[in-house]
């Protein structure tokens, strides 16, 4: 009898919890503060993680894809509690940005190896139709777990101090690494001609995969772009909640309804492709980010921004794993995580531009003004959707990609 890698996939639902588990986002902003790294410092630090990234994105994903996945979210998970553990006595703004930096190099070693091993466990298995339902629980499970360190991290921090909630998190890190130990490196189910030598066979080939499948590139730079945008609400939530009055000890409770409006969207993304086409989903989630970030600038000082926060976290729920989805259904196993990696970079590269504007106008007018751009580029890119999209497949298309 073989191996059942679908146990993968309970693996890395642990995995998944474990590196939610970390209570030390919810009070982030506010210890960042007051180790004396306000706004523009954050923003620093977020392009420092960005170019890292960016640097070592696609090397990483032919590196997993070449030598194993496993190995690849191994390295990541020892440096996600490496980096916990130098913001636990950072004191200096190149500290903190050092631990940004191990993170951005943890992050690029795991983009996409999470995904690919995922999927081929599954294909593997026969059971690649329910990459979207798996990924969405693994989503709904990190957004619970996110709940759960929220819920108990400002109550934590509130009583034991912000450094406690760091030391959580490194246990939280190092369980993660323990539980990827046990995973099994699927097999690649590739074609007999599709061999690859050399690092560079292996980006050419997943970027012919994007060149050859338009409507693929566009789903894929719409999620980047929703993720790009994503980034500066889930660093700065806190701020905006300190600037509407709300105390410290409600942080976790807020954090956790944030997270909870996720779940849903997680659980159930995989149903609405079988009812509406890829077109009108991310149409929808854009509608709903551009207006979004328009109403929390405009209810700023007013508690009321929670609500189209809300919204936002409900439609991204989705948007991720019907990405994801459209994505690895499409790539071969040889070039998954090269190819993921590829979508990951374009988001790292995007969000640096995003992120100066935002820290620009943040700093000088407001954290809520920040919001205001982020709100006019989701407005400009669904008029690009539409008009790339009807290039691409004609006004009478009814294919619904």
């Amino acid at each position: 009898m073989g191996y059942d890698y679908l146990s993968n996939a309970k693996r890395q639902y642990w995995i998944t919890l474990f590196q939610a588990l970390i209570p030390a986002y919810v009070i982030e902003r506010l210890f960042w503060q007051a180790r004396g790294v306000g706004v523009q410092g954050v923003v620093w630090c977020e392009i420092i993680y960005a170019v890292t990234v960016t640097l070592l994105e696609i090397p990483s994903g032919i590196l997993a894809d070449r030598f194993g996945r496993k190995r690849m979210l191994l390295l990541g998970c020892l440096l996600d509690a490496a980096e916990m553990v130098i913001l636990l006595f950072a004191r200096s703004f190149w500290a903190f940005g050092l631990a940004v930096f191990l993170a951005g190099v943890g992050r690029a070693l795991s983009s996409g190896s999470g995904s690919a091993l995922l999927y081929d466990s599954l294909l593997a298995a026969g059971k690649q139709d329910g990459f979207e339902r798996t990924l969405g629980r693994l989503r709904a499970i990190d957004m619970a777990g996110s709940m759960a360190a929220a819920l108990s991290g400002g109550l934590l921090a509130n009583r034991l101090g912000f450094e406690f909630n760091y030391l959580i998190s490194a246990c939280a890190m190092g369980l993660a690494f323990l539980a990827a130990l046990t995973l099994r490196e699927p097999p690649m189910i590739t074609k007999p001609e599709s061999g690859l030598t050399g690092n560079l066979q292996y980006a050419k080939q997943a970027l012919a995969l994007f060149r050859a499948a338009p409507l693929l590139l566009l789903y894929c730079l719409t999620g980047t772009l929703l993720g790009a945008c994503l980034i500066y609400l889930d660093e700065f939530w806190q701020l905006l909640l300190e600037g509407v009055g709300v105390p410290v000890a409600l942080f976790g409770l807020v954090g956790a309804g944030l997270s909870l409006c996720r779940i849903p969207a997680n659980l159930f993304a995989y149903r609405l492709k079988e009812r509406h086409s890829y077109r009108a989903i991310l149409l929808a989630i854009l509608a709903v980010s551009a207006a979004g970030y328009l109403a929390v600038y405009l209810a700023r000082k007013n508690a009321l921004c929670l609500v189209p926060m809300a919204a936002m976290y409900l439609a991204a729920g989705a948007a991720d794993p019907l990405v994801e989805g459209y994505l690895h259904h499409r790539a071969e196993s040889q070039i998954r995580a090269t190819t993921e990696s590829i979508a990951s970079l374009a988001l790292r590269v995007l969000s640096i531009p995003l992120g100066l504007v935002f820290g620009w106008v943040s700093t000088r007018f407001s954290i809520f003004a920040g919001y205001l751009p982020l709100a006019m580029v989701c407005s400009v890119w669904v008029m690009v959707f539409l008009v790339w999209h009807r290039v691409k497949t004609g006004p009478a298309s009814k294919q619904g990609l």
